[in-house]
């Protein structure tokens, strides 16, 4: 009687376990993902004083700035902050959230060719620095 009770509880519990992960899993699925807002791990935020025109550009969790034209930008006036990590594999990068006097516009979407890097391009129409935000959200 006693391996006839030790394999009904065992089986119960991977009943149990299993109807548990299976209602998580549902939940998940049917939660609202609202328009317009980048999934929990999946972007970069970007913040900076832009003189006149710089790249930003994203591979993997690196974040690195080139200045295209105007003065050099100070580490102070600047944050990055990636959440997740940019996969070693296509995906398609969009802009959200995107605040600044001028245009921020991705010029490279990561692929093979280019080491699966992101690349935006924030230039400022402003006669002196301004700042600028963005989040990349793939």
């Amino acid at each position: 009687m006693k391996p006839y009770a030790a394999f009904l509880s065992g089986t119960l519990l991977c009943l149990g376990t299993a109807f548990a992960s299976l209602t998580a899993s549902a939940e998940e699925a049917a939660a609202p993902v609202q328009a317009g807002t980048a999934q929990l791990g999946n972007n970069l935020n970007w913040r900076g004083d832009v003189d006149r025109a710089i790249e930003v550009s994203l591979r993997h969790r690196s974040v690195r700035v080139n200045i295209l034209s105007g003065r050099s930008q100070r580490r102070q006036h600047q944050d990055a902050r990636v959440e997740g990590f940019l996969p070693a594999r296509p995906v398609t990068v969009r802009l959200e959230n995107v605040e600044g006097p001028g245009t921020v516009e991705i010029v490279q979407q990561p692929d093979e060719t280019n080491n699966f890097t992101a690349i935006v391009r924030v230039t400022n129409k402003e006669p002196s620095r301004a700042e600028f935000r963005f989040t990349l959200a793939w």
